[in-house]
């Protein structure tokens, strides 16, 4: 399996954090949407590919996240932390 899928599917079977609040803004990005974003780009990179501007997007996105991570709670810090490494993985 390879490193982004094996990183998608870890990512879709983790609950999501209860100390987050839904809808709620930590740093600099939507505690829910940030996660929703990447993993939509990382299932893009892995049927095919990014465009140019998706990658720029998901770029932007991964590094609003690095920035953010302290802003979470510290039981959610290793959810999204493993969110960095998925968009990592789909820059690849």
């Amino acid at each position: 399996m390879s490193a982004l899928r094996e990183l998608m599917a870890e990512h879709f079977a983790a609950p999501f954090p209860t100390s987050v609040e839904k809808g709620r803004d930590y740093g600099e990005v939507d505690a829910v949407m940030i996660g929703a974003d990447i993993y939509g780009w990382a299932l893009r990179a892995q049927g095919g590919g990014l465009l140019p501007i998706d990658g720029d997007r998901l770029r932007a996105a991964r590094d609003a996240l690095a920035r953010s991570l302290l802003a979470f709670p510290d039981d959610a810090q290793p959810y999204y932390t493993q969110l960095v490494a998925l968009a990592d993985a789909a820059l690849e």
